[in-house]
């Protein structure tokens, strides 16, 4: 078995360097006597890095505004065994199309009229670095 690699925290700063590098995360949100609600969104980081992402009706929308939301990001390799992950704490309000001119553009199809907007409390993240290589007796791979 090969040798795992270090497990690393990231600073705030290369944590958003991350998020901003991708344009789906995981948004996560706790509901009232059911489990938490878990999907994976579309999403833009404005100016004031802001999470913005957009919706339709159902259990999203009925979420947001109900504590404090998460997105985590992230990339894994599983050939090496490397990868990071981001995850951005905050607070959510929804607000109609018309009032926030933020682009997201949605994968999923179907109107999606509502702009969510999370605005963060807590950022953090972790990477794991590659293992060490194993090279031969004169230093090579």
């Amino acid at each position: 078995m090969a040798e795992p690699g270090k497990l690393l925290e990231l600073t705030v700063e290369e944590c958003w360097q991350l998020a901003e590098t991708r344009s789906v995360g995981r948004f996560a949100v706790n509901r009232r006597g059911v489990a938490p609600l878990v999907v994976p969104v579309n999403y833009v980081i404005d100016e004031q890095r802001v999470i913005v992402f957009r919706t339709g009706s159902g259990a999203k929308l009925s979420a947001v505004g109900r504590g404090v939301a998460v997105i985590q990001i992230d990339e894994l390799d599983p050939v090496h065994r490397t990868g990071w992950s981001v995850m951005i704490e905050g607070t959510t309000t929804w607000l109609y199309e018309e009032q926030d001119r933020t682009v997201v553009e949605p994968w999923a199809p179907g109107p999606r009229p509502y702009v969510v907007r999370m605005t963060p409390v807590r950022v953090s993240g972790r990477r794991i670095d590659a293992p060490p290589s194993e090279t031969d007796a004169r230093g090579y791979m």
